[in-house]
């Protein structure tokens, strides 16, 4: 009796402990990692550089540090193929870190997701990298 308790207390010690991955579409995800973004400018503000997927609509929306952006997307297994993308057009002090990120857009060919951790890529190449997070 005691292996089959100590087989049945493991298995659900690494159910409870297992990190599920957060699913692509309803997630807000804020950029952790893009080459010519500084941490600094990413932290800046709490919904800056952020994504986030509509299932129903298939469209993604998000912010740069500036301005929000909205387009068309399809997701089918990893791929990940995103429409031209509308944008508002405030008048903004620096926009190169706004240019960075939406370039790296026009790139996505695929994403990845670790637990809470999104990555898009071009091919098999990393671009950029998210974490899922609850905006106030």
């Amino acid at each position: 009796m005691k292996p089959i308790l100590a087989a049945l207390l493991l298995t659900l010690t690494a159910c409870c402990c297992m990190q599920h991955d957060k699913p692509l579409e309803g997630t807000t995800w804020k950029l952790t990692s893009l080459e010519g973004i500084p941490a600094a400018a990413i932290a800046a503000e709490e919904d800056a550089f952020t994504l986030e997927f509509d299932v129903k609509e298939a469209m993604l929306a998000g912010r740069t540090d500036c301005n929000r952006f909205f387009g068309p997307y399809t997701a089918e297994g990893r791929t990940l193929t995103l429409g031209e993308m509308g944008m508002t057009r405030m008048a903004c002090p620096d926009m190169e870190h706004e240019n960075a990120f939406m370039q790296m857009l026009e790139h996505v060919t695929a994403y990845a997701i670790e637990g809470d951790r999104l990555t898009l890529l071009a091919g098999d190449e990393p671009l950029a990298e998210f974490k899922a997070v609850e905006l106030k």
